[in-house]
């Protein structure tokens, strides 16, 4: 007995040869459509709405599902919707290619790309935009930690400075008081260079004198009468 593929799996297999693999599949709760899978290969993501026989029977199915495909396009890089292939002639292919939606058909035998869908770079650039605004951030952020680093080392620098101009002050204080000290001592050195020497006056006589009468006060006042 051989197996029966889900139409998710037929859709999913043509793509794979292109780098595609499904990274979603959603089985309800489908607006305009029986399913959806999600394709991606790394950089780029495919949409793809499934409408079986049932959801066809319904009147106006086609234009629902060509509405809601439009919608997605603002999500996904590349949108296309699938049908069963007895139903490919209920669809204008310029329609779908003037939108930019693919389209695809399967049966019990596979499916079949029919109209290649019309791949965006706009999520491309909205990610690269957002990268080089979390750059700009990044650079932004980084320009206020320089700055406020520069101004804390200008305003350290102001501090040695005003540190630097008291120790000056503080060194010719110091200078000033060491001019000082040096001017009253050699002032001082000068004065005793000059006081004059006390020579002891040798008393007249004094040698011939007997020795009780050698320093005698009376004999000084007598001397003094003649």
């Amino acid at each position: 007995m051989h197996r029966r593929f889900k139409p998710e799996d037929l859709v999913a297999a043509i793509y794979e040869e292109e780098g595609f693999y499904e990274v979603e599949r959603r089985e309800e709760g489908i607006l305009g459509a029986s399913s959806r899978i999600v394709l991606s290969d790394g950089r780029r993501e495919l949409a793809v709405n499934i409408l079986d026989e049932d959801t066809l029977m319904v009147h106006g199915a086609i234009h629902d599902a060509l509405l809601q495909a439009e919608k997605l396009r603002e999500r996904y890089s590349g949108v296309a919707i699938a049908i069963p292939r007895r139903f490919r002639r209920a669809v204008d292919d310029g329609v779908l290619s003037m939108h930019g939606l693919g389209l695809i058909v399967y049966d019990m035998m596979g499916a079949e790309e029919v109209v290649p869908p019309r791949f965006s770079e706009r999520l491309e650039a909205v990610k690269s935009s957002n990268t080089a605004i979390e750059e700009k951030a990044v650079s932004v952020e980084e320009i206020v930690r320089i700055r406020s680093d520069i101004g804390r080392i200008l305003r350290m620098l102001e501090e040695l400075e005003a540190r630097l101009d008291r120790l000056e002050r503080a060194q010719r204080t110091l200078e000033i008081r060491v001019n000082r000290i040096e001017q009253r001592s050699s002032g001082v050195e000068v004065r005793v260079r000059e006081t004059p020497k006390i020579e002891e006056q040798v008393k007249p006589n004094s040698k011939k004198l007997p020795s009780y009468l050698v320093d005698n006060p009376w004999i000084d006042i007598l001397s003094r009468r003649e």
